[in-house]
């Protein structure tokens, strides 16, 4: 079962594998937010954690497919023994990476002295030295003891994704997910959601656009979104003309379908499409 990470309400996966098979096979895109090691000085492109929208999450719960887990403890200062580990397995890293460095080097070497031979030997000869007797390697223990050490600041450092230490850890429910899943307007949005994923939809937030959901009909790297939805709490919810217009004129805009959806009397998902007159897209 995969584990979700929840921190102020909102779930987040940080794991990559977990990532690809929620996105590949449960049709779950969340949101990137993290920052790419290598690119740190761009937003164009981002990499984990990825964040899930509280539907998202607490229909991954209600499917069996992941578990809620709050650690309590993550933020806690560490204690000196734990700095003290830390500190080893710096100092460990560094000697590794030292002896790896100081093998490629000699190898290296090794490959080019008979260059490095004749290249000491053209310099001699250049000043008038013409009996010349170079032994390999003795000059290549020379050229070995000048290989400079690595400083601390140029080593590799290894980030982990995912929280690597044993902590405390504490299962939660979706009630304690931000937005709210549960109350009366968390819970028609939740109920919509859970019909268009069940139809066989990507599902993103649709903020950027003004409305609640940008419906996809395959994955979103590859289609553009074909509905934009908005969830209305009440079927009897009075709109102002102004409204309609500008959620109308914001869909042909942008090439898509305006969805009100709503629950019904007798609790049935419904959607009605706001069609534009002399619009070029149909409902």
């Amino acid at each position: 079962m995969i584990t979700l990470y929840v921190k102020n309400g909102v779930a987040y996966v940080w794991n990559s594998e977990d990532w690809y098979l929620l996105r590949s096979k449960h049709r779950i895109c969340g949101s990137l937010i993290g920052s790419i090691a290598s690119f740190p000085r761009q937003n164009d492109f981002l990499g984990l954690p990825m964040a899930l929208m509280s539907e998202e999450a607490a229909l991954l719960v209600e499917k069996n497919i992941c578990e809620l887990v709050e650690l309590p403890d993550l933020c806690d200062k560490p204690s000196e023994e734990e700095k003290a580990g830390i500190a080893e397995c710096e100092q460990k890293v560094l000697e590794e990476q030292l002896e790896a460095l100081r093998k490629r080097k000699i190898e290296q070497l090794s490959q080019k002295i008979d260059i490095i031979v004749a290249g000491k030997k053209q310099k001699l000869l250049s000043k008038g030295i013409t009996d010349v007797q170079l032994d390999k390697q003795s000059l290549l223990q020379e050229e070995i003891d000048k290989l400079p050490k690595l400083a601390p600041a140029h080593i590799l450092v290894h980030l982990p994704t995912e929280h690597f230490k044993s902590t405390e850890k504490r299962n939660i429910f979706i009630d304690e997910l931000k937005p709210s899943v549960v109350n009366s307007e968390g819970a028609l949005r939740y109920s919509i959601f859970c019909d268009l994923w069940s139809k066989g939809h990507y599902i993103t937030s649709g903020s950027k656009f003004g409305c609640d959901y940008l419906v996809y009909p395959g994955d979103p790297v590859r289609f553009h979104a074909t509905y934009m939805v908005r969830c209305i709490n009440d079927h009897e919810t009075p709109f102002r003309p102004a409204s309609l217009v500008a959620f109308g004129r914001l869909s042909v805009a942008v090439n898509k379908l305006a969805v009100f959806a709503f629950c019904t009397s007798n609790g049935k998902i419904d959607y009605q499409t706001l069609q534009w007159h002399d619009s070029s897209i149909n409902a």
